[in-house]
């Protein structure tokens, strides 16, 4: 048994110094040890209070503390918005001994009650404009700001290549990957490497980049390639723990490998980075010791080597309040995780430790968060310290209950979809994370059949209860998926990338290739006519029938969609309904190959009719169509087009689309584009239009805490569908590292 868990540090080996949170700053989350020697550290607001960051210097052996930038005066912080409170893993240095770094936000706006960045994330006054980039003089003191890269992102960590033109990054909101050009201001979207809130990047000796996602996989980027690579390697919770596991801490070790570590209930990985072999050392918490709950946050904290490559590290405890021990591992030499005491100089219990780093004299300089005491530096002389025998004094602990600044208990703050059961689907651990975006769904037999792939089109099978595939192939390897509809036979019809067009049972998977004319290559299927025909349209929105057996394609006269979403409904045999330019509404009649404007036009936004056009659309039972438009405006036509009734915008952006019927007069769609956190919504004329909310499981919420399903986070929605039967949702990822959430018995208190 371990022995004296309750010991504290010794307080002859340790010095403290507080640092300044006399505005009410509790954070600190960077902490870097330049090349030349320097220390800086970010002072951080993670509260209620609408807070902008600090840098100070800081002396290792005085402990004195010099103030470098203050965000607030570097950059515009508009009152009424949330503050750039943090500068987060994102400090590195430039060969001339600049810093250079960027902003996170963690704290509300001066009028809201609680950090709600979510909630606010597309409000144009009240959310977070985006995340900052700055370059420092540390020695006069002077900042230069590089704007805001990504609109509305906040950026969660950061780090500089070994080409120092360039900054690579993390999204908060979006979990995307990008890179910053320092010379051309260019920046790069990856695109999605993480469910979201993934903050580590760590170099290898050739300056290959790693992270992981928020759930634990790996992945690499390759400079010379210029692109992500998926490791298919994860971190692994012997107690089934699903909370946060992204890779949090790593250092580069002298034998060429990679020792990484993540959250909660973590395991310390050594990935060899030619041969990508892993080795794992097993957990990080001492033997026999395991969590008291992995919910809890049974965390490591911090990660730093001696000049031997012992390692140190900060381990969350419990013994009446939640605390951090200092623990000590000689893994290379094949030791076990050492406990060393408890962290708390003078009552002063840490919390968090975010980061930690050794100085020439080796002192080990640990940084403490988000607690009563927060934040303050405790410098300690490990070379004296041992494991604490039975004589060795306890530690002052204290029963603090610190509040959760990230929980929304509230039920007015929840974002998610609301629903019986809910499970994800984790496509992207099972396949490759470029073919992971999903283009079709059918359900068949309390089954989902889907069609993947951007690089080669895949069909995937998934239960009606599991969270993997019970099936994964691929069906065409010559393009990914562009487009695909039914077709009359119960065949459905795929076009791909590199212009052809596949025949295939989603059931079965049997697929035939038929060559098309080049016209429609790049073009979209809409929905089926008689046979195995099908509209479709091209790249300039000329609108075809397409014989699907035969390849062939004829042009139709008087129709042309005018935007690349525009949608195309089919009424009848006979007609079809689409917009014509601003707000015209246009019925198509297919006899005579005219098009005659309706008396009504689609609902706009004032000032803004070029952007009323028809995005998706549905028909009742009763033949009234249900329809939306790229501004975000729902309205309703009479089964005989004359009457049209308008219902409001669900947000201040983003199209309406993807629509479904979820019952004989209840439609169900998808709000929002790429840049816009898509949305569910439901309506139906007898309730209205409800915003059912975001695909979005995650256990920081209250009410998911104990959802028995994995994370997830869709951003960009690529298309929902319905089983009335089941009362079975499937919402799916039209992003690389993708995914698919099942929602069974929605909740219906909102129509």
């Amino acid at each position: 048994m371990t022995a004296n868990l309750l010991a504290g540090l010794p307080p002859e080996h340790t010095r403290f110094v507080q640092l300044p949170n006399d505005k009410g700053h509790n954070a600190a989350w960077d902490f870097r040890r330049s090349p030349d020697g320097r220390f800086y550290v970010s002072v951080c607001g993670e509260s209620d209070l609408p807070l902008s960051a600090l840098l100070y210097e800081y002396d290792p052996r005085s402990g004195g503390l010099s103030l470098i930038l203050d965000v607030e005066k570097s950059w515009i912080v508009d009152p009424r918005q949330m503050p750039p409170s943090k500068i987060h893993t994102s400090l590195d240095f430039l060969s001339d001994g600049r810093l250079i770094m960027a902003t996170h936000n963690t704290s509300p706006a001066p009028g809201h009650q609680q950090w709600l960045f979510e909630q606010h994330y597309e409000h144009p006054w009240e959310g977070y404009p985006g995340s900052v980039v700055l370059i420092v003089d540390p020695d006069t003191r002077r900042s230069r700001t590089l704007g805001i890269p990504v609109p509305r992102e906040s950026i969660y960590g950061g780090i500089l290549g070994d080409d120092q033109r360039y900054y690579y990054f993390l999204g908060y909101m979006r979990g995307h990957f990008y890179r910053l050009n320092l010379e051309t201001n260019e920046v790069k979207d990856y695109g999605k490497v993480s469910e979201f809130a993934s903050c580590r990047l760590i170099k290898d000796g050739k300056g290959r980049i790693y992270g992981s996602a928020y759930t634990g996989e790996l992945w690499r980027y390759d400079p010379g390639k210029d692109e992500i690579e998926d490791l298919k390697v994860c971190f692994r919770s012997p107690h089934g723990t699903k909370y946060r596991r992204a890779l949090i801490f790593g250092l580069n070790s002298p034998r060429g490998t990679l020792f990484l570590t993540n959250n909660v209930d973590g395991e310390m990985l050594e990935l060899h980075p030619e041969t990508l072999e892993v080795t794992r050392h097993g957990s990080v918490h001492l033997r026999p010791e395991q969590p008291r709950n992995p919910y809890l946050r049974h965390a490591i904290g911090g990660l730093a080597a001696d000049k031997d490559f012992v390692l140190y590290y900060g381990l969350e405890t419990y013994h009446g309040a939640d605390l951090m021990r200092l623990v000590r591992w000689d893994i290379l030499r094949g030791g076990e995780p050492e406990n060393l005491g408890l962290i708390a100089p003078d009552g002063k219990q840490s919390h968090y430790v975010c980061e930690m780093e050794f100085d020439c004299d080796g002192w080990l300089h640990l940084v403490d968060v988000c607690g009563a005491y927060s934040p303050y530096i405790l410098a300690v002389d490990v070379a004296r310290l041992s494991a604490p025998g039975e004589e060795a004094p306890a530690a002052d602990i204290r029963a603090i209950a610190e509040p959760d600044m990230h929980m929304n208990a509230d039920d007015d703050a929840f974002m998610h979809i609301e629903a019986e059961s809910t499970r994800t689907l984790p496509l992207h651990r099972h396949m490759r994370w470029k073919d992971t975006a999903v283009g079709y769904m059918r359900l068949s037999g309390g089954k989902l059949y889907g069609i993947t792939g951007g690089e080669r089109v895949c069909r995937i099978i998934c239960g009606s209860d599991g969270d993997m595939p019970e099936k994964v192939e691929t069906l065409y390897e010559g393009g990914g998926f562009l487009s695909g509809a039914d077709l009359a036979d119960g065949l459905t019809a795929v076009l791909t990338t590199d212009g052809r067009l596949l025949l295939l049972d989603p059931v079965v998977g049997e697929a035939v290739k038929v060559d098309l004319p080049g016209d429609l290559t790049g073009g979209r299927l809409h929905f089926a006519l008689e046979g195995r025909a099908i509209a479709a349209s091209d790249r300039d929105g000329f609108v075809y029938e397409l014989n699907c057996g035969t390849g062939t394609a004829s042009r139709l006269d008087g129709i042309r969609l005018h935007t690349s979403d525009a949608h195309l409904q089919r009424l009848d045999e006979r007609y079809w309904l689409l917009s014509g330019t601003g707000t015209r509404l246009l019925k198509y009649d297919r006899t005579t190959g005219r098009a005659e404007k309706l008396g009504v036009a689609a609902p706009s936004i004032r000032g803004r009719g070029f952007a009323a056009t028809l995005t998706g659309g549905a028909l009742l039972t009763d033949g009234t169509f249900v329809g939306g438009t790229r501004d975000g405006m729902l309205f309703a036509l009479t089964p005989d087009l004359r009457r049209s009734t308008g219902y409001g915008r669900l947000y201040s952006a983003g199209a309406l689309r993807n629509f479904v019927l979820a019952g004989d007069d209840v439609v169900l769609g998808v709000y929002g584009g790429s840049a816009d956190a898509g949305h569910v919504f439901r309506f139906s004329p007898a309730g209205g239009f409800a915003d059912l909310g975001r695909p979005r499981v995650v256990k920081d919420n209250a009410g998911q805490r104990e959802v028995d399903s994995e994370w997830a986070n869709i951003h960009h929605i690529s298309l929902i569908a319905y089983s009335p039967q089941e009362d079975c949702l499937w919402v799916a990822s039209t992003e690389q590292y993708g995914c698919a959430i099942r929602y069974r018995g929605l909740a219906r208190s909102d129509s």
